[in-house]
């Protein structure tokens, strides 16, 4: 049995004329007698009664015409699937995210791009930097927003520049620096740091620890590692300890009484700033790629 085979049979079914079965089928009668006859000793039941005046289904034939009739739709359904998938307008696409960066345009993208590609399965990842860039060097992650200095080692990988945000230092009210106007790496270097970051990453690779080290020229003290802003914000609250993040992180808590967030700033006075982008594997075949890149634009 194939898919011709059960088209000739509903063509039949439905004129229950061999004849004009087969002109709606563009093939000749007796290709559509003999496609019959095949299905019918392939199913092992007769479909039709027929003789020379007339033809009408069995019992077998008009119980098989309406699962006959449900498999072709599928298939046609299955086609449809396929060929939006192929355009990028169906299918999945998984999407890693750092720590935090719910609250950066990360959302509006998302946004945007249910509503252009309703179709696109979407499931969310999230990770650091380096457990995002494994996902997607293995296919585990389709397409990762992350911190952009620390992917460019990758030769593996395509990467699009998303933003530059502020970088913001966050201390408890009070503090002997929150009186300042800005605050520089070599101000923090003994205070005690809360680093936004998954428990079960070692230090050595967080990338707070490694912008410090590059701009202050020295390794942090780590007091805490908090993966939830809202944890992070209320520790530095209660004096645990100061953290450096984006100011998309710290921009709810900008008015809030119990904290101080100032601009970071480097030793010549410049902005501190960090970049964000998106990145995925050059490799990577899924159409929904560009799908997502073209909302993006």
């Amino acid at each position: 049995m194939n898919l011709n085979q059960l088209e000739y049979f509903v063509a039949v079914a439905e004129t229950l004329n061999f004849t004009r079965a087969a002109e709606r089928c563009y093939i000749s009668q007796t290709a559509m007698t003999q496609q019959i006859r095949s299905l019918e000793k392939s199913i092992g039941v007769p479909l039709f009664d027929r003789d020379s005046h007339h033809v009408q289904l069995t019992a077998a034939g008009s119980a098989y015409l309406n699962e006959a009739r449900a498999i072709l739709s599928r298939s046609n359904e299955a086609i449809r699937i396929a060929r939006l998938a192929d355009e990028g307008v169906s299918g999945e696409l998984t999407l890693g995210f750092i720590s935090g960066y719910g609250h950066s345009d990360f959302i509006p993208i998302l946004r945007r791009f249910r509503q252009s590609c309703p179709g696109i399965q979407t499931t969310l990842l999230r990770g650091n930097s380096s457990v995002l860039t494994d996902h997607l060097v293995n296919q585990r992650c389709d397409f990762a927003f992350t911190i952009s200095p620390f992917q460019r080692t990758n030769p593996l990988l395509e990467h699009r520049h998303l933003r530059r945000y502020p970088v913001m230092a966050v201390l408890p009210a009070g503090h002997k620096l929150s009186r300042k106007q800005a605050v520089t790496y070599s101000d923090l270097e003994h205070c005690p740091f809360i680093m936004m970051q998954p428990t079960d990453r070692p230090k050595d690779q967080m990338e707070e620890s490694l912008l410090i080290y590059r701009r202050g020229g020295y390794l942090p003290q780590i007091a805490a590692i908090e993966g939830e802003p809202e944890t992070l914000m209320l520790m530095i609250a209660a004096g645990l300890g100061v953290s450096v993040l984006p100011e998309y992180i710290t921009r709810p808590y900008e008015n809030s009484k119990e904290l101080a967030i100032l601009p970071m700033v480097r030793q010549d006075g410049a902005e501190e700033t960090v970049d964000f982008e998106v990145c995925w594997l050059s490799t990577n075949t899924n159409p929904a790629l560009e799908r997502l890149l073209s909302v993006m634009e």
